[in-house]
């Protein structure tokens, strides 16, 4: 029979030189983030941009990708990525690389290090742009009810189903791109357009907004981010004006902690319409957004909006409140799931003109939504969302149920 301590020795040996490897792969990872942050930090913005050829940066940026993609957890992947990134002038999408990035367990020189190319980022975004577009087959596009009769009082009344839910399918465009040129130190002018357009087949439906913007925005010394711009908005429903609105609008954005970012805003708009004028008023909103990078490959985010509109009538008046959470994780192979959900409750200052009631509304819904890294046509990343949004009201002709699935096509600049 044989002697079992040997054998336990060689076991405890192999232990032991597996958890030596282990705390060498991450020393060497360890070591690897610092080299990188460090040349990064160091290397300036004419040798940022000779680094990769122009003919050379699409393949450089697909490698680096699928790097990220086969490992979203790894910190220094994303930070390569996000350098490739600045380098082809995709500011954002680099700042998010370096968001979840900084979820991993970094030296404080690291972090010293991340924040002072996070900086450089700020400080060399001169422009930014967007584009998306969805085929969106929806239940309830024009949020109508699917009651078939309502009750005024003791008597019934049949809706005409026009007024009613029915099927349709639209295309949904959102564009928009602004140049922001240095005006001075920390401080550049801001000068931007938008555009967000729903088209169906039946032309009532169609909802069309542009909207033009001038303004300011700059970094404080401590790397907060502001902006001050002031609009004008034209909207068209059915292919008629509808109404115009000239607002001001504020953004303040900052870090908190090692690895999330804090934005608030604030608007007021003055809307005009020109065959509502019940409708005529300010609308101020203030939101507080929150992102939190829990680690290199999960993003949590959480939303508070509180809202007001002034109506010229009080059945149209009110305030609303609007909670929103969500969470997004990208697994190994490219793979990337979000999912958002909200609730908002809407009362409103006077009584409603049919049901003499002061109408309370209340607004849930929950989107899952699905992309692959790996996968692109084009310039554009394909994404697939499903939507479920309901509203509960006291006013049986506000209460509706849409359901929505959608595959857009999107693009940031």
């Amino acid at each position: 029979m044989s002697d079992p301590e040997p054998a336990r020795g060689s076991r405890l040996a192999r232990r032991a030189h597996r958890l030596a490897l282990r705390s060498f792969g991450l020393r060497a990872r360890r070591a690897a983030t610092l080299a990188t942050l460090t040349l990064c930090c160091w290397l300036s913005p004419v040798t940022l941009d000779a680094q990769v050829a122009p003919e050379g940066a699409p393949h450089d940026l697909a490698a680096l990708s699928r790097q990220v993609s086969a490992d979203p957890s790894d910190p220094v992947a994303r930070i390569r990525l996000a350098m490739a990134l600045l380098q082809s002038g995709a500011s954002d999408r680099a700042g998010f690389h370096l968001l979840q990035a900084r979820a991993a367990p970094l030296t404080e020189t690291e972090r010293l290090q991340l924040d002072a190319l996070s900086a450089r980022i700020a400080a060399r975004r001169n422009h930014e742009g967007w584009l998306s577009f969805a085929i969106v087959p929806e239940t309830n596009p024009a949020q109508r009810t699917d009651a078939d009769t309502i009750w005024i009082g003791d008597l019934p009344f049949r809706l005409n189903p026009d007024a009613r839910a029915r099927r349709t399918t639209g295309v949904h465009v959102n564009a928009g791109g602004a140049v922001m040129p240095r005006i001075g130190e920390g401080l550049r002018l801001r000068v931007g357009g938008s555009l967000a357009a729903r088209l169906y087949e039946d032309r009532a439906l169609q909802d069309i907004t542009l909207r033009a913007e001038l303004g300011l925005q700059g970094q404080t010394t401590a790397g907060h981010d502001w902006q001050i711009t002031g609009s004008t908005a034209r909207r068209s429903l059915g292919g008629s004006h509808f109404g115009q609105g000239v607002g001001m609008h504020l953004a303040w954005t900052q870090r908190l902690g090692r690895a999330s970012v804090l934005r608030l805003r604030a608007e007021t708009v003055d809307w005009r319409f020109r065959d509502h004028p019940a409708l005529d008023g300010p609308r101020l909103a203030v939101s507080l957004d929150l992102r939190h990078a829990l680690r290199p490959d999960t993003l949590l985010s959480g939303s508070v909006s509180l809202s007001r509109v002034d109506a010229r009538a009080p059945h149209e008046a009110g305030q609303s409140l609007r909670v929103g959470l969500g969470a997004q994780h990208g697994f190994p192979g490219g793979l990337v799931l979000g999912v958002e959900s909200y609730t908002e409750s809407n009362r409103r200052d006077g009584r409603d003109p049919i049901f003499g009631i002061l109408r309370r509304d209340h607004q849930s819904g929950l989107t899952l939504r699905l992309m692959h890294r790996n996968v692109a046509l084009g310039n554009f990343a394909p994404v697939i969302e499903l939507s479920s949004t309901r509203q509960t009201s006291n006013s049986p002709l506000h209460a509706w149920h849409n359901t929505r699935a959608s595959f857009s096509l999107s693009r940031l600049f």
